[in-house]
């Protein structure tokens, strides 16, 4: 297992990491959207050639008795975009073309949107709608440009996305875009009741390792921005969620712009709207799918600085509102991370793996690397840390569990497939897989995410 130690910092070696940290402001910046260049016109027609990279195409493995009830999926095989109706047990192929990535739910089930991947290396391509029986599919015209995963996301109350680029536009499932706002947001997140949006900007600035990021919010039927929050100079700002009930924000923070910085963690604040002073709540990654929100207005997440997944990560159990802060005990030698709420608040799901310690930045070959996966197991607890057990019939090298909306099951991902077990344990059941395409699963120095060729939605 290939090791690496950390530089301790001490005395004037501080004043030489503050001096680098200003010089990496220039070359790793967190990610802006740029101005890009209109793509072609696409014709509403996903029919074509066969998928890129696939010379022969195979019909997903699906178990619709598995899924019985539990809502609808969409999901991507072989590039392709499918879903499967747990009402009806139909699995329907929406595109015949191209390559699909980040699928996303309209709040009525009647829409999905995608991208359309033209350039896989940065994951980018132009925004698509389709309905759910594959009529109606278009690529949205009158955006600036490309899409990236992230960079849009449905209303929880309508037909309508909200996309960041060059500012924020509105996209309805019908109908021609509407720019909302001339800033540059690089990150939003809609209220609950879905009137208004939070986005934060970078304010302009002539000297770039000074610039400055403020948080905002806008009323989506028109009105003018309001800002929230300015960070100290030279800070860096990113919205990530609402509370539950609207009254106040979430959003992630860094004293500079580094991106490299940024991958190791940052501090996480809670804003009331109205207040100027917000709470600091803790630290950690900013992976999609580590920060969990209940009804009830708590909020469960992975906490601990480092990039590396296999160390320093516990969950935490957060209320927003009073800053209130309770750390929760991991499993014996392990790390707990993948955290997600039961719908009536009081449980959670978790993935427990082997803690390989601070100085494991690495693995000297592929079996070192499935080893640790395969300690990655699935647990159940009360939200206050008690009444812990691991659901050892899951198996082994669990992924990113969900609760169904009745609380009667979890699907979480295995052996590249996506499986359904009852939280009291037993006999699982595999619902999808396993899928054409073998995930990386060193990932990103550990973390490994579905959620851009899945998307459950539970009405």
């Amino acid at each position: 297992m290939r090791r690496f130690s950390r530089p301790t910092i001490a005395g004037i070696g501080i004043v030489i990491i503050l001096v680098a940290v200003l010089w990496l402001n220039h070359l790793l910046q967190l990610p802006h959207h740029n101005p890009l260049r209109p793509l072609p016109i696409e014709q509403t027609d996903l029919r074509g050639s066969q998928p890129s990279g696939n010379l022969t195409i195979t019909s997903p493995d699906v178990n619709p008795a598995a899924f019985k009830n539990q809502g609808d999926l969409a999901f991507i095989w072989q590039d392709l975009l499918y879903t499967l109706d747990g009402a009806t047990g139909e699995v329907k192929q929406l595109t015949e073309s191209g390559q699909v990535s980040q699928p996303a739910w309209s709040h009525d089930g009647q829409w999905l949107a995608f991208i359309r991947v033209t350039d896989p290396q940065a994951g980018t391509g132009p925004l698509w709608l389709v309905r759910r029986d594959g009529s109606q599919a278009h690529q949205v015209q009158g955006l600036p440009g490309p899409v990236a995963g992230g960079a849009f996301s449905w209303s929880p109350t309508d037909n309508v996305l909200a996309v960041t680029q060059n500012g924020i536009w509105l996209v309805p499932a019908e109908g021609e875009p509407n720019r909302l706002s001339q800033s540059g947001a690089c990150y939003l997140a809609w209220s609950p009741d879905g009137r208004s949006l939070a986005y934060n900007i970078t304010l302009p600035s002539d000297e770039p390792q000074n610039r400055t990021d403020a948080l905002y919010t806008i009323a989506v039927d028109g009105g003018q921005p309001v800002e929230r929050l300015t960070a100290p100079q030279g800070g860096m700002l990113q919205v990530t969620a609402w509370w539950p009930d609207g009254k106040g924000l979430l959003y992630w923070s860094a004293p500079v712009h580094s991106s490299s910085l940024a991958a190791d963690g940052l501090d996480l604040w809670s804003l009331r709207l109205g207040d100027t002073g917000p709470k600091l709540l803790t630290k950690g990654l900013t992976h999609k799918g580590w920060l969990s929100l209940s009804p009830q207005g708590n909020l469960l997440m992975v906490t601990g600085d480092w990039r590396i997944v296999w160390a320093r990560k516990s969950l935490a159990a957060i209320n927003p509102a009073s800053g209130t802060v309770r750390d929760l005990k991991n499993p014996e030698d392990c790390v707990a991370i993948d955290p997600a709420f039961s719908p009536d608040g009081r449980r959670i799901a978790f993935v427990a793996a082997k803690n390989l310690g601070d100085e494991v930045w690495g693995f000297d070959n592929d079996g070192e690397l499935t080893d640790w996966v395969a300690t990655r197991t699935l647990w159940v607890q009360n939200l206050d840390g008690s009444g812990a057990y691991p659901l050892t019939d899951a198996g082994a090298g669990v992924f990113q569990p969900f609760w169904s909306i009745g609380g009667d099951h979890i699907l979480y991902v295995r052996d590249n497939a996506l499986w359904s077990i009852e939280p009291g344990g037993g006999k699982p059941e595999k619902v999808l897989g396993p899928f054409p395409e073998q995930k990386e699963l060193f990932g990103f120095y550990g973390f490994v995410s579905y959620l851009d060729m899945m998307a459950w939605r539970q009405p």
